[in-house]
This record gives structure tokens, C-alpha cells and sequence, in this order.
């Protein structure tokens, strides 16, 4: 997979992403539509903005953590093959902020929104795992987005089912992350270009 991005464009790779995440939220409300319809789904999910705080105060936290982390352990253990390396490096910060938030958006209507409240908690876990497979390469990256898996899934739960709360919390988990990426990544060689 990095060996063809690696001769894409920034263009390309952040059209890739649009289609990709654009489709699982096409995927997401196809789904909903076909089993309950959305005004039930509506009424059975939580859009309360309180609950989003904890979202807040835990993506800053464990992205903090995660960051600390990264910059701890060896590359070796933390690389992904440097498929987040062609995807930051030289990205403005509105790129990274829009990308993150289109990603925290799409995937939790999916992988919480939909997998966990139809199908329950381990569900969601596994499934979104199995969809970062570019993390089941290395023990550190598996762990790592198990647990960061479980500590969403268990917001969503503790958070009577709170959307916003998990939506807040991808978007500030991955922005902090990528941004920590793009500056280590800034003075090094790259591809991404355009």
C-alpha cells in the first residue's frame, strides 16, 4: 500500500481519504435508513454537548499520551511504514484539522453511531481494529489501537450513547497526533507533494 502512495500527490492522497470516509458515512446512513429509520436512530442516540467535555478532556489526554509515547519508543516500534508520514508532512493546518475531523466524523457515526448501538461494545472494537489494519503490523500499534478502540467504545457506553462525545474525542486524538507528525516529519524528505 506505501509503496503506490508514495508517488502520489497530496491532492491524491487527500482525495483518496474524502472517498473513503465519505463512503462509510453513505455506508452509515444507508444502514440506519434500512433498519430503524433515521428519526428512531435519532431519537435513541445522544447529542448532548456536556458529555462532549469529557470527549475534550480524554482526547487531550490520551493524545498527549500517545504523543509522549511516539516520541519515547524507537521509530522501529512506532512507524506504520510511514503511510502517516506521506499523509502529514508538509500539510497546512487546516488540511490536517479538516482531514481529522472528516475521519472522526465518519468513523464514529459508523463504527459507534451504528456498529455499536446495533450490534454492541466488542463489536465496535473489533471492527475498527480490523479497519486499521496498517496497526496490526507491530505489537506497539496493535496495542495501541485496541486500547484506544476500547477507551472510545467505553466513552460511547458510559456516555449514555453520546455521538458528539466520541466524534470530539477522534478529532482531538487524531489531530494532536498528526500535528506531532507533520512537525517531526517537517525538515525530513517526503513525497507528498502539490
Amino acid at each position: 500500500m506505501v509503496g503506490k502512495i508514495k508517488y502520489m500527490t497530496k491532492k491524491e492522497i487527500t482525495s483518496i481519504f474524502l472517498w473513503q470516509n465519505g463512503l462509510l458515512i453513505l455506508l452509515g446512513i444507508g444502514i440506519i435508513f434500512i433498519s430503524t429509520g433515521i428519526l428512531n436512530w435519532l431519537g435513541q442516540i445522544s447529542f448532548d454537548w456536556t458529555g462532549a467535555i469529557y470527549g475534550l478532556i480524554l482526547g487531550i489526554g490520551l493524545g498527549s499520551l500517545n504523543v509522549w509515547l511516539d516520541r519515547l519508543l524507537p521509530e522501529r516500534v512506532t512507524d506504520d511504514g510511514g503511510l502517516n508520514q506521506l499523509i502529514f508532512h508538509n500539510r497546512k493546518l487546516l488540511d490536517i484539522f479538516l482531514l481529522c475531523c472528516l475521519i472522526g466524523v465518519a468513523e464514529e457515526l459508523v463504527f459507534r453511531g451504528i456498529i455499536q448501538f446495533y450490534f454492541g461494545f466488542w463489536a465496535s472494537v473489533i471492527l475498527f481494529v480490523l479497519v486499521h489494519f496498517r496497526y496490526l503490523i507491530k505489537v506497539y500499534l496493535l496495542f495501541n489501537v485496541i486500547i484506544t478502540s476500547i477507551i472510545i467504545a467505553g466513552l460511547f457506553q458510559f456516555s449514555n450513547q453520546n455521538l458528539i462525545a466520541v466524534i470530539i474525542f477522534h478529532i482531538v486524538f487524531n489531530f494532536i497526533g498528526a500535528l506531532d507528525m507533520r512537525n517531526r516529519y517537517q525538515n525530513k524528505g517526503g513525497v507528498a507533494r502539490g
